[in-house]
């Protein structure tokens, strides 16, 4: 069976790499992943999200300060039959000191031929006169469909229904260190 060529549209507000078994938007030119299609499925990114919350990729520094990482420049860095690979960049600005992390900072995606996932990465680079900082952390966070996505295998012996949105109100859980962890008290659905 011949593999389909790869599909790269570009588009004012999204870019949008296919290559037959998956397709992948990307919001332009933030670099935020808004729908990720497979197979037969529409969308296995949660619908009910803004779109700008489906995907998002963020790093904490020095002060502990979450930054939604969102790219102000877009480019295709690779388009050929067998792979396509875009580039979302973020400068930093000296006028956001202290309230930024000091970087520039180039988000990648990377879709091959005949793959059925894709690949991101980033290009951190601080320039020698810039002010020092920690890079605790740096995430991309995917918030897929609860309809479609209500199970999880971590291994043989740990598997489980997923805990869901609504696990998570108040009075459902206990809150912990970071804003999005929760020791759960018990499932409203299973």
């Amino acid at each position: 069976m011949q593999q389909q060529s790869l599909q790269l549209h570009v588009s004012d507000q999204q870019v949008v790499m296919d290559n037959g078994i998956l397709s992948v938007t990307i919001s332009k030119p933030q670099g935020m992943v808004t729908a990720i299609c497979y197979s037969n499925m529409e969308n296995i990114l949660e619908t009910t999200s803004h779109e700008s919350n489906r995907g998002p990729a963020g790093s904490s520094g020095t002060r502990g300060t979450f930054q939604l990482i969102q790219g102000s420049d877009f480019r295709v860095v690779t388009e050929t039959e067998d792979q396509n690979e875009l580039s979302f960049c973020m400068t930093w600005d000296v006028s956001t000191e202290g309230k930024l992390v000091p970087l520039n900072i180039d988000r990648r995606f990377v879709l091959l031929r005949g793959c059925s996932g894709f690949y991101s990465y980033a290009i951190y680079k601080h320039l020698q006169e810039w002010p020092g900082f920690n890079l605790n952390e740096t995430r991309i966070v995917f918030r897929l469909r609860k309809d479609k996505f209500n199970y999880m295998v971590v291994a043989d012996d740990r598997q489980r229904f997923m805990p869901l949105p609504e696990d998570r109100m108040e009075g459902r859980g206990q809150p912990l260190d970071y804003p999005e962890a929760v020791l759960l008290k018990g499932r409203l659905h299973t």
